[in-house]
């Protein structure tokens, strides 16, 4: 591909994120306008949140696995374009359970979608620009989160809520013709079965790395699950003002995965000990600055600022492994970053919940502390790991010369 054709792929990948980003989290700012139309309690609407990021976590793997057979450019073309059509497929949705399947369905394209064309951006683009390239599609989603988000929530609290995924589909129709027409026609295939590619977490050092993501983002989530709480109830921040603190902090989530392309870059892992070293001393200053409101409100924003640092960084390394461990396998290996993602926002929550109902608010950095030191520590392992390879590696070389 040239130079100019990578980087219209770029955009256009990180154009449908922007939209599955979108799709994924603008359901929660119409959970009441959902609940009175479907006649469901508001509990019983936040089942379409869980539900969906519980399907991508465990579907996508198993989506990827079945599809493995198919070239590559068909299932990402297919996979999105049905997004789309389901998407717009919700103004039928007149009940709950139509809408529960409708949104399990969703949540499968669309980690299929994006971990796909992940793998192909790592394959198509230029090694020089594979870091940034993979920073950019994650991108999308903290794209998503600051400006589809709020914008989607406004479309569907003054048009309907069924139009902001109307909307979100109409506008995701652009992207899918640009990568339809740059994506290079590919005859990649998985050449493994599913047990094969399932094989590969009996690699003690993809399930090392595997949990860089789930201590290093739930590590976040302690923190983010109840930023709002956190600023007005912890931090005496006026509610005129929480809106303003929130835009910040997710307009630095973006710059986030400019700093995570850095990274990515050479010696990841050696960076990745560092990142995790400056969110644990962030999490250690936000503890002990809760009685100082603006430097509490600093710490919250660099902590933003670092938030998606580690993406690139483990979604390639994680490629990498998968690569060098079973060839056949980077498909599959590029649906485990989300996946860990997702684990980890589901455990840095729930640990959250139990440290507020426990001991209070106010603790929440405490506990996200000793998440950060858990990445840094299995990171750490996984530096050692690779060096013991190559150290065996470079040996068996002189062996047999």
């Amino acid at each position: 591909m040239t130079t100019k054709k990578e980087t219209i792929l770029i955009f256009a990948f990180t154009f449908a994120a922007f939209v599955l980003g979108t799709t994924e989290y603008v359901i929660v700012g119409l959970l009441k306008d959902i609940s009175v139309s479907l006649g469901v309690s508001l509990a019983a609407a936040g089942i379409l949140v869980s539900s969906f990021a519980i399907a991508y976590a465990v579907g996508t793997p198993f989506g990827v696995s079945l599809l493995g057979r198919i070239p590559r450019h068909v299932t990402i073309l297919s996979g999105y374009a049905a997004l789309l059509v389901l998407n717009a497929l919700t103004i039928f949705a007149g009940n709950f359970a139509l809408m529960f399947v409708i949104r399990v369905i969703t949540a499968i394209l669309c980690g299929l979608t994006l971990s796909l064309s992940i793998a192909a951006a790592s394959e198509h683009i230029q090694a020089s620009r594979r870091a940034g390239a993979v920073a950019w599609i994650i991108g999308g989603f903290s794209i998503a989160n600051v400006l589809g988000v709020p914008v989607g929530t406004y479309i569907g609290q003054l048009l309907g809520w069924r139009a902001a995924f109307i909307v979100t589909s109409a506008v995701g129709i652009l992207p899918l013709f640009i990568i339809a027409s740059v994506l290079p026609k590919s005859d990649t295939v998985s050449v493994s079965s599913m047990k094969q590619q399932f094989a590969l977490f009996a690699n003690r050092r993809i399930r090392m790395a595997f949990l860089i993501p789930v201590l290093g983002v739930g590590s976040v989530f302690i923190v983010y699950t109840y930023i709002t709480p956190i600023l007005e109830n912890v931090l005496g921040i006026p509610k005129q003002w929480t809106s303003a603190v929130l835009l910040g902090y997710g307009g630095l989530t973006i710059l986030s995965n400019w700093i995570g392309a850095k990274v990515a870059e050479g010696d990841s892992r050696s960076k990745l000990k560092i990142v995790f070293i400056v969110q644990s001393l962030m999490m250690l200053a936000l503890a002990l600055t809760l009685s100082f409101t603006w430097a509490a409100v600093l710490c919250l924003m660099l902590i933003a600022l670092f938030s998606y640092a580690l993406s690139a960084a483990v979604q390639l390394y994680l490629i990498d492994l998968a690569d060098a461990s079973a060839g056949g396998s980077k498909d599959f290996a590029s649906t485990l970053m989300p996946v860990a993602s997702n684990l980890g926002i589901a455990c840095g929550s729930l640990l959250g919940s139990l440290v507020v109902d426990s001991i209070g608010l106010a603790y929440l950095p405490w506990a996200a502390l000793a998440f950060s030191i858990g990445a840094f520590a299995v990171t750490a392992r996984c530096h050692q790991l690779d060096q013991e390879h190559l150290s065996i590696g470079a040996a068996a070389r002189i062996h047999t010369m």
